[in-house]
Parts: structure tokens; sequence; C-alpha cells
């Protein structure tokens, strides 16, 4: 499902979308012959579980709009239910660090692209904002909220305003913005779903380790 949230709040909800199969419990990684699927040992999911973890402490503090309870929460439930098919080489990626890394990375890339492309999309409202001839949040709620005030905008729809009010003041007050503006990503085809997400990150560990394996057999 399309992640939803009231611009006001400025807080993504939990993700529920994507989610993992539980791996069998080995302790040993195995891949098969014939496929290129990985079953990932308890003590290769708790390493990854803790890279994570780290990781999801770095983004929390850029990104308040996913908290790291949420985002270890998302990641719980896609554990549980639907199994990562990173499909990783033996030859090039035995542990499966690689795939990880990758995916990872890849990952919070978007969640921080999606960041730039907001910031850029306010860049000029904030800045009429901060040379505004009076206090710069004064001017943003006179104009996006307050229908009575001399700097108000009725051109722009009511919702949009509010969604401007809430990006900019959180622009203004260094808080985190909401990484779900539908008018800020519409022109980059709107708010993209964990299943979006996932898929682009499945993507790019094929590449990673395609490309690895290309190298190797190149050598």
């Amino acid at each position: 499902m399309n992640v939803k949230l009231n611009p006001l709040a400025r807080q993504m909800s939990t993700l529920h979308t994507a989610h993992f199969a539980k791996p069998e419990e080995k302790k040993e990684t195995y891949i098969s012959p014939k496929s290129d699927t990985v079953s990932i040992s308890k003590e290769g999911q708790q390493s990854a579980y803790d890279r994570l973890e780290k990781l999801a402490d770095n983004v929390a503090e850029k990104l308040s709009t996913i908290t790291k309870e949420d985002f270890m929460k998302q990641f719980k439930q896609l554990q549980g239910n639907n199994p990562l098919e990173i499909n990783p080489y033996r030859e090039v990626d035995p542990d499966g660090s690689i795939a990880r890394k990758t995916y990872f990375e890849s990952y919070i890339g978007q969640l921080k692209d999606t960041e730039n492309t907001i910031r850029n999309y306010y860049s000029n409202a904030y800045e009429e904002a901060i040379s505004a001839p009076i206090d710069s949040l004064a001017f943003i709620s006179g104009k996006y909220l307050c229908d009575w005030s001399d700097y108000f905008d009725p051109s722009m729809p009511e919702k949009e305003r509010q969604w401007t009010h809430s990006q900019i003041r959180a622009m203004l007050t260094d808080a985190h913005i909401a990484l779900n503006d539908p008018y800020a990503l519409a022109a980059s085809g709107g708010p993209k779903t964990v299943s979006q997400m996932d898929e682009i990150a499945k993507q790019a560990v094929k590449n990673k380790l395609d490309m690895l394996l290309e190298q190797r057999n190149n050598a």
C-alpha cells in the first residue's frame, strides 16, 4: 500500500507492504547447484540485523519521518514472511555480505534521494520565507494557513497549502521533512511504496553481483 501521512504530523506511518518469509534455521549458508536462492543461517541473520540497526541509527538522525523503531519493525516483518531473493553467487559473494550491503545501501539511498527531491521542490518557497519582511514562521502561517492574512495565497488548493506549510516549517526549524509528499514527488511518479523500493534494491543487488561475476569470468 502507499505510505500515508497527515502532513501536519510530520511522521511517516509504519510500513507494512513488503514481507519476508522466515528463513529455514540452518547453521551454514547453502546454495543449491540449480538455484541462485540463498538460505541465511541464524548467525548470518543476526549479523545482518545488527548492521541494519546501526544503519537505522544513522538514518534516523536525518530522516525522522521514518523512525528507527518503524524501520526495524518493518525489517522484522519482512524477515518473517517473504525471502529476500538477493541471489548472490558463491564465487563472488560466498557469505552474502556484498548482497546485504548493496541492498541496504540502495534502500537508504532511495530515501535520501527522495529527501533531496522534496527539498529542491520547496527551495523557492523556502527562500521566500527566509527573505520575508516578517518572521519566517509567521509568514508561512499567514501565506498557507490564515485566509485573513495579507500574505495568504488563495490560488493554492487547501491540501497543497497544508503540505507546503508543513514542509517549509520543517526546513526552517531544521526538523525532518515528510518523505511521502504527493505534490513534491508528483513529477517523479509520486511517493514509492515499500514494495517498489524493495524491488529497486533487489535489482541493485543483482546488477552488482552480475558485474562481479563478469569481472571474475573475464579475469
